[in-house]
């Protein structure tokens, strides 16, 4: 790049010390009265032409002769990172670079005699309009091609094919170009060291806020970079060499849109130049119908899965279009709750440059550092690595009931288009071709899905499981069990298991029964365990999460279908975690027994009023004397029982407990309500949750 960059220095260093060769007052009316002015008005990024950086472009690209065939290159590695200085510094950066980019690609082409003729094949079939064939045409140069459609008044479509009077004459590629071709077609579908597709990056599960509602999402792989116009011209020449010429007509870009998005900017050479020129094989591929963008993704798919299945390897699953959910919340980098990508309310930095690609304000389309779209690895990615999330090209994405959509905006964009949620979508319901939409695929995560639910637990989220109920006197007594074999009855970590059995000593009421049988007796085993610090809850999690592990190194040798969780541990819920679970109702086919043939039944195991606890003879509530077996009561609707009541749950914050207790009144407890504790208590316990970290 380097030796790019000084070359470029030196021709326009060579071109300003040249006096020019006719003064500019003898073109300066000519000039002024040329077509190009006369017809240009607000509305397109060329439009704008009293900017010396917009003239010098026209006057460039428009010479540029239109028989440049397709240069293919590789693109980049797995992992993008942005061009140093690149929209950092220099506002206008990319403009220049195009212009100096596509000025010397096109002098090297012509001064090494690149411009070769098509290599047409004799027996290419003619199409119509919907792909049915007409008659051949034998191969002809490509000037001759050329003067046979100017003369017929037919349109030229570089690199995509020729249509000549209702005919079309599909393009080719010569021997060197193929190879190219084949070599891209292989960057594309290969595997990167962790098993992800090349230029896809793992999103993991997890929840956005939206409005008013919370939505879980499982891990995906999402597209670091929106599609490119190299990549989508592999496809489209793969489909041509697999013989799938009509998914081909169907699937080619318009590129008249150019001209027809914006009739009143001088768009022809984009038209002529933006989806075949290699000077633009790194920026977004624009002007494709939602159904090309979906074919694309199906041919990915299939070869990906081809290079697996020859490999060994499992198949991914397909490749798409993103929901507005998924979108909207790799965008956030995994819910965080900013209005875009890049964090903070402002659309610039601290030096006061644009931080995406779009219109700041009117008919201002330079500031941010393009003319039109930008490269797809512009400005700085989000916390995921994703680029150009905001601005660049509005994104297509499937949202609910079926209908269609696009987010984040486009180079055409106002900033409010741009904010990841409440950004206004104008191409909501397009399916049609448009300069301002590409795309941006996703693939369902390629871990494979856990199949087994952790012994004793209920799946709350995408990596999350909770246990059903309270951690039992008959579990606690397994894990005391455990460390007296294991290291001995007079071992500290036997001794430091053992629960406190005086807690239940009270000035209240007589308890010297549950002091000495509680903790032991059979008849409690299905009881909460209580007596215990939060320091020994912390180790039992620790050591549950290391029994698990070895039941499961088991369990697989036995049963090779099942997929089991490797990098998971158990622990005590957060707060937050806590309470989204106490949040959760009953299902409705609970709530209907509660509401009917259990109508006036306690839901919980709390105190009846406030000056008795102790139960009387007379069945008032069903109500235990003091704690409850932990699966007693009715179950929320994720299959959690006694989130309320019974005990006092331990969360990750030490001294902090949730839920209330069989001694504590229904008008003391709520979900958002802290309890405090400093020692072990008889109605103080825990819960574990589980979380799964593959």
């Amino acid at each position: 790049m380097d030796n790019n960059n000084n070359r470029l220095d030196n021709l326009f260093n060579q071109a300003k010390n040249e006096a020019p060769k006719t003064p500019f007052e003898q073109t300066k009316e000519q000039f002024l009265k040329s077509s190009a002015f006369s017809t240009a008005k607000t509305g397109g990024k060329l439009a704008q032409f009293t900017n010396l950086k917009t003239i010098l472009m026209i006057a460039t690209i428009s010479t540029i002769t239109v028989g440049t065939i397709l240069f293919i290159n590789t693109f980049g590695t797995d992992k993008l990172t942005p061009k140093e200085n690149e929209f950092t510094n220099n506002p206008l950066a990319d403009s220049a670079l195009i212009i100096q980019e596509h000025e010397k690609i096109v002098k090297e082409y012509i001064e090494t005699g690149q411009l070769e003729t098509v290599d047409q094949s004799k027996d290419d079939l003619l199409l119509d309009e919907e792909g049915k064939a007409l008659k051949t045409i034998e191969t002809q140069p490509l000037d001759t091609i050329n003067d046979r459609a100017k003369h017929k008044e037919g349109k030229i479509d570089m690199n995509l094919g020729i249509s000549i009077d209702n005919s079309f004459v599909f393009p080719t590629l010569n021997e060197k170009e193929q190879k190219a071709q084949r070599k891209q077609k292989v960057t594309m579908i290969k595997l990167s060291g962790k098993d992800e597709v090349f230029g896809f990056v793992y999103i993991p599960s997890g929840t956005i806020k939206l409005k008013d509602k919370k939505v879980s999402l499982q891990s995906f792989s999402m597209k670091q970079t929106e599609v490119t116009n190299l990549q989508y011209r592999t496809f489209l020449f793969d489909l041509l060499e697999q013989g799938r010429k009509e998914e081909f007509l169907k699937a080619k870009p318009d590129q008249s849109r150019w001209m027809k998005d914006y009739p009143n900017s001088y768009n022809q050479p984009m038209e002529l130049n933006y989806f075949s020129h290699p000077a633009y094989d790194e920026y977004p591929v624009v002007a494709i119908s939602r159904e090309g963008a979906e074919m694309y993704c199906v041919w990915l798919t299939q070869e990906i899965n081809k290079e697996r299945i020859a490999k060994g390897k499992t198949p991914i699953n397909d490749v798409r279009l993103p929901t507005s959910e998924e979108w909207m919340y790799a965008a956030s980098s995994g819910g965080k709750e900013f209005p875009y990508p890049w964090g903070g309310p402002y659309i610039r930095n601290s030096n006061g440059v644009f931080l995406a690609n779009f219109r700041p304000k009117k008919n201002d389309y330079n500031s941010d550092g393009a003319f039109h779209t930008a490269k797809v690895n512009s400005y700085n990615p989000n916390d995921f690595g994703l680029f150009c999330m905001s601005g660049n090209v509005a994104e297509m994405v499937d949202f609910e009931n079926g209908r269609v959509g696009t987010k984040g905006g486009s180079w055409t964009s106002v900033g409010q288009e741009l904010q990841i949620i409440d950004g206004e979508d104008r191409f909501k319901g397009l399916t049609k071709a448009s300069v301002n939409v590409g795309f941006r695929p996703v693939i369902n995560t390629l871990k494979a899905q856990i199949t087994v639910t952790p012994p004793g637990t209920v799946k709350v989220g995408n990596n999350l499981y909770f246990d059903k109920g309270e951690v039992t006197n008959f579990a606690w007594m397994e894990y005391v069990y455990w460390q007296k074999k294991a290291y001995g009855i007079t071992s500290s970590e036997y001794k430091n298991a053992l629960p406190d059995t005086l807690v239940w000593k009270s000035k209240l009421a007589y308890n010297e029964a549950y002091s000495i049988h509680y903790h032991a007796h059979p008849a409690y085993r299905q009881y909460p365990v209580v007596g215990i610090s939060y320091e020994q809850a912390i180790a039992y999690c620790k050591w549950r999460t290391e029994r698990v592990k070895e039941l499961y190194s088991i369990e697989k040798k036995e049963n090779k279908k099942n997929v089991y969780p490797s990098n998971f541990e158990y622990r005590l819920p957060t707060k937050a975690e806590w309470e989204s679970a106490a949040k959760t109702g009953y299902s409705e086919k609970t709530l209907k027994k509660l509401e009917g043939k259990y109508k006036g039944q306690a839901r919980a195991n709390l105190k009846r009023n406030k000056d008795k606890t102790e139960r009387v003879a007379e069945n008032l509530n069903n109500n235990g004397d003091i704690t409850a077996p932990v699966l007693s009561y009715w179950p929320n609707k994720d299959g959690i029982h006694n989130l309320i009541g019974n005990v006092t749950e331990m969360t990750s914050v030490q001294g902090i407990a949730k839920g209330g207790a069989w001694n504590t009144s229904k008008d003391e407890v709520s979900v958002e309500k802290d309890f405090s504790y400093k020692t072990p208590e008889c109605w103080l316990g825990f819960r574990c949750i589980l979380e799964i970290k593959d």
